[in-house]
This record gives C-alpha cells, structure tokens and sequence, in this order.
C-alpha cells in the first residue's frame, strides 16, 4: 500500500537509497510528478525514466536522478531497497531550468531561504570544499547529516542549483 502522507521537498533526501520497489520513494513520485489522478503505481513511463537516470518534478523544481542497483552499490554503498533503479541524488533548482520550473521553498537542511552564497554560508556553516576560477566562485561543498550538499552558483553569488547525494564511498 502506498502511504498517502504527503513528503515536503526538503524531506526529499531521506528517499536516497530507495528503489522504484519502495512505497516512500513511489509514493513521493506519484505526488509531485503529474500523472493518473489517484494512481498507486509508477507508470510505465515514469520506469522507464527512472532506468534512463532522471525523473523530472517539473512544477516542483526538483530533478530525481537515479543508478542502476550495481552502480550505487559501487559509489555509495547497499542501496536501502531491494529494487534495480536507486534514487541517488536530488537536483533542486531555484532559478529553474530547462527542464523544471523554479523550486520555491525551504530547501533541505535549512531552515531559512537559500537563494545565495551568502544564505548557504549561513545555513550550511564554512564548506569543506570548492571551486574558484578568476575570483568568482563556481560551487562549494558541505557534509550535512551524513549527505553531500553541493551549491552551484552564478556569477553574482545565485544559487542555481542545490544537489543532495550520499558521499561516494572510498
């Protein structure tokens, strides 16, 4: 059965892990992502989006990127589910793209809007890693509750993307 609780966008990353097998990660897919009014299963389509690496929440401004079981395994450890497609990393877009509308919100693990490098300095603390070509810096990194969170930026310091993975395993 699949549970009819509703799961906010920054609740999103505890799905990491799951499989297209697992009611959670169904469940959140067949909330954001437009489809059979009261569906209760993943289409045939949404599968195959899922074997192809991404599903895209348009009207939410997330994209769902997904591996193939033995892929994950490999980068990240056992995934939780017992499927073959594993959600891997979650792509929130504040600016939007050319896939999904702007994502608007709290993003995860914040508790304040995170719309520049300013805001994501103040929510995330002093990154542990990055990327600075000419002074403009490109990206940072952070390990926040056992997730990789990378900021993505524009020029001016907007954030464009936010992307929440596990860490890759060494």
């Amino acid at each position: 059965m699949i549970s009819t609780t509703p799961i906010l966008p920054a609740d999103l990353p505890k799905l990491i892990g799951l499989t297209e097998l697992d009611a959670p990660l169904v469940a959140a897919i067949l909330q954001y992502a437009p489809g059979v009014e009261g569906a209760t299963e993943l289409s045939q389509k949404r599968k195959k989006e899922m074997r192809a690496g991404f599903v895209m929440l348009k009207e939410l401004g997330v994209v769902m990127s997904f591996s193939p079981r033995e892929a994950h395994a490999a980068d990240y450890g056992e995934p939780q589910g017992a499927g073959e497609s594993v959600l891997s990393a979650l792509f929130y877009y504040p600016e939007g793209s050319e896939e999904v509308d702007p994502f608007e919100g709290l993003l995860p693990f914040a508790e304040a809007e995170v719309a520049t490098r300013e805001d994501a300095h103040r929510e995330f603390g002093e990154p542990a890693d990055g990327e600075e070509e000419e002074g403009v810096v490109e990206w940072e990194q952070w390990l926040v509750d056992d997730f990789e969170v990378t900021a993505d930026y524009d020029e001016d310091g907007t954030l464009l993307t936010l992307t929440v993975a596990l860490p890759v395993v060494i």
